[in-house]
């Protein structure tokens, strides 16, 4: 008995950060996704953002500020 109450509250301790690493996963692909499309559109001024891990680690933890701080540092290389 003892080592089943024991595995059930490792098992509620580890789903918390397992559901956030997915969240975060789930939000890194929408964003990469989004990347993509605004790199197709963009593509007439010769803005492009890459379509890479690094990315979309950042759009997953940072949400829209992320995606809006990539193409900000995009114009920034482009123009200035």
């Amino acid at each position: 008995m003892f080592i089943l109450c024991l595995i059930i509250i490792l098992f509620s301790m580890l789903m918390k950060p397992v559901k956030k690493l997915f969240l975060i996963l789930i939000r890194g692909s929408i964003g990469l996704g989004a990347i993509y499309g605004f790199n197709i559109l963009l593509k007439g001024i010769g803005l492009y953002v890459g379509v890479n891990i690094v990315n979309g680690f950042i759009v997953g933890i940072l949400g829209i500020p992320g995606f809006v701080l990539l193409y900000s540092l995009a114009i920034v290389d482009k123009f200035l």
